[in-house]
């Protein structure tokens, strides 16, 4: 039986559910100068110090410590392999929160001004793994810089969302989960949209809390604790510029033609993105004749970097590792 939020906040593991890293490198880079909403601030953080050169891109409201699990294992666990960038998208977390049209090309453009900032501007230097609406960003990033990118990793995204229901009704699904309402109602509302039921009722991978669930939420209500409290504003914005990103089949063939190694990942229990919207990210990659991997995270749910942390991890390191002898000819 899941706790309570009171049983949670008074559980002795509560205070440290996040593994909170100290990065190598952090900051706020200037972007945007002569753009949409700009000048803004992109915060973020550098991980790792490793030749391997990823690049997370988080999804819809969700702030850069959404990758803590990732950090670890790939900031300091392999630390002399990797070096990990992970940032708030503009209107979440530390990042500003313009009032402006946003777009997932224009995020995508955030992406590239802080890459500058970062000195990250070699060829074929870049292993991009995004996910939900950072897939989204990391396609267009692709289409802009595919000479920088060495590999390119699509999880539980789509090249444009095809619903059954109207897009307004689409997005109020998302919104849903943060619009005003009790804590609890907001919680359980977002289990529902990102994990799989029976991930949920299982028992916390890490055996310190009764269920994943309590997991889950007690990270949620650290966040609450200790991070900026989300904006309406910025959530439906981004929203926004999910709901509008359109990546059609003529752009899709221009990843496969100019990126050699590209991964989409899904899980087949994907409440928030349908699972066969990365068949179509598949079939239109693999129209200019390109090579494009698909995994199948079976029973798994939206957050597989979260819900399926360790194989997840696994995965990205066998990717990204091949990608990288392919490109260099051999270990560096």
């Amino acid at each position: 039986m899941s706790l309570s939020l009171e049983e949670i906040r008074g559980h002795q593991a509560w205070a440290t559910v996040i593994e909170v890293q100290t990065p190598n490198r952090q900051g706020a880079a200037p972007v945007a100068k002569n753009r949409s909403g700009g000048p803004i601030n992109i915060a973020y953080e550098v991980h790792g110090t490793g030749p391997i050169h990823l690049v997370w891109i988080m999804g819809l409201n969700s702030p850069k410590i959404a990758w803590y699990r990732q950090t670890k294992y790939f900031g300091y666990d392999h630390k002399n392999k990797y070096t990990s960038l992970v940032f708030d998208n503009r209107g979440v977390g530390s990042s500003d929160k313009p009032y402006a049209r946003y777009s997932t090309s224009e995020m995508a453009k955030d992406v590239i001004d802080l890459l500058e900032h970062l000195g990250w501007t070699d060829p074929n230097q870049l292993h991009v793994i995004g996910v939900s609406m950072g897939g989204m960003i990391s396609q267009e990033l692709a289409f802009l810089i595919p000479e920088r990118i060495a590999s390119l990793c699509l999880q539980s995204t789509a090249a444009c969302l095809v619903s059954s229901i109207p897009w307004y009704k689409h997005l109020y699904r998302r919104a849903y989960m943060i619009i005003p309402r009790s804590l609890p109602a907001r919680l359980a509302a977002a289990q529902e949209n990102i994990f799989s039921a029976a991930w949920l009722k299982a028992p916390d991978d890490l055996k310190v809390f009764p269920t994943n669930s309590d997991r889950y939420v007690a990270e949620e209500l650290w966040r609450l604790e200790n991070l900026p409290a989300p904006v309406y504003q910025g959530f439906l914005l981004q929203g926004l510029a999910t709901s509008w990103h359109h990546m059609g089949p003529e752009r899709l063939k221009v990843l496969g033609q100019r990126i050699k190694h590209i991964l989409v990942c899904t899980g087949d229990a994907d409440a928030m993105i349908d699972c066969t919207h990365s068949d179509v990210l598949v079939r239109g990659i693999s129209g200019g004749g390109g090579s494009v991997l698909k995994r199948v995270f079976e029973g798994s749910g939206h957050a597989l970097q979260f819900e399926c942390a360790r194989e997840y991890n696994v995965m990205v390191e066998e990717f990204v590792t091949a990608a990288h002898v392919d490109g260099k000819g051999g270990w560096i």
